[in-house]
């Protein structure tokens, strides 16, 4: 894919799945300040795991990531940080039922 292609995740935050996740990324991959990134004439996206995920990513808040573009099967854009948790931080709906109503 062309560079000119590719989605702009500047200033978002992006919730990526992967096909054949394993168990710990299977409800997907919560990244910020994404950009892409070639290793090895391989695509990459590379980003930060945000400090508040509630999908159990505590151990990894805040340090760098990255995701093979190819291995991304879908992904869902918040606009900001305010916006992801106004959509997924109430206490009383369940999380996926908050992102997708």
């Amino acid at each position: 894919m062309t560079p000119s292609k590719l989605p702009d995740f500047s200033g978002k935050l992006v919730l990526f799945y992967m096909g054949n996740a394993p168990g710990g990324l299977q409800d997907g991959v919560l990244m910020e300040f994404i950009s892409f990134t070639e290793y090895g004439e391989k695509l990459f996206l590379t980003g930060r795991i945000p400090t508040f995920d509630e999908r159990g990513q505590d151990w990894v808040s805040n340090l760098q990531a990255g995701i093979a573009w190819n291995d991304v099967v879908h992904y869902v854009i918040f606009e900001s940080r305010d916006d992801y948790i106004a959509r997924t931080m109430t206490d009383n709906v369940p999380f996926f039922k908050r992102l997708f109503g």
